[in-house]
């Protein structure tokens, strides 16, 4: 069983799948996507995903994930942050940004999200999911 904060986090990610209306494949972008637990996740469901972190282990990780799960064809990661997202990431080419759990630990927010909503078509969507105060400080304490 996942944990419930996942689980609401995933369904964020849903909600944004909804809001583009689309029959086909999207093309996501989840920035600071780790192990790739919304990507794989995404990728079983037909989508296109890239995954940018900073952290090799996670990508490696996401990469385990991804053939396990059997969507390696559709999983990419990419070793970079907010500030590079990669070669691999087109302006203006993502249906769905995903950036959750990722501007507490920026030193610029404004840019990191001005940096990701380039990469979103005229009509694609941004997924943000910020901690508040509390809630970031609860997660650090645990």
């Amino acid at each position: 069983m996942r944990p419930v904060r996942q689980e609401i986090m995933w369904q964020a990610v849903l909600d944004a799948v909804a809001a583009l209306e689309r029959s086909g494949p999207l093309d996501v972008l989840d920035v600071g996507g780790g192990t790739g637990g919304d990507a794989v996740r995404l990728a079983a469901l037909g989508h296109r995903v890239t995954v940018v972190d900073p952290s090799p282990d996670a990508l490696a990780s996401l990469d385990r994930r991804a053939a396990e799960a059997g969507v390696q064809d559709q999983v990419m990661g990419v070793l970079g942050d907010t500030g590079e997202l990669g070669e691999e990431v087109t302006p203006a080419g993502t249906d769905l940004a995903l950036l959750h759990g990722v501007l507490e630990h920026v030193d610029d927010p404004a840019e990191a999200l001005r940096t990701v909503a380039a990469t979103l078509r005229p009509d694609g969507v941004l997924s943000v999911v910020v901690a508040g105060r509390p809630a970031a400080v609860l997660a650090r304490t645990l």
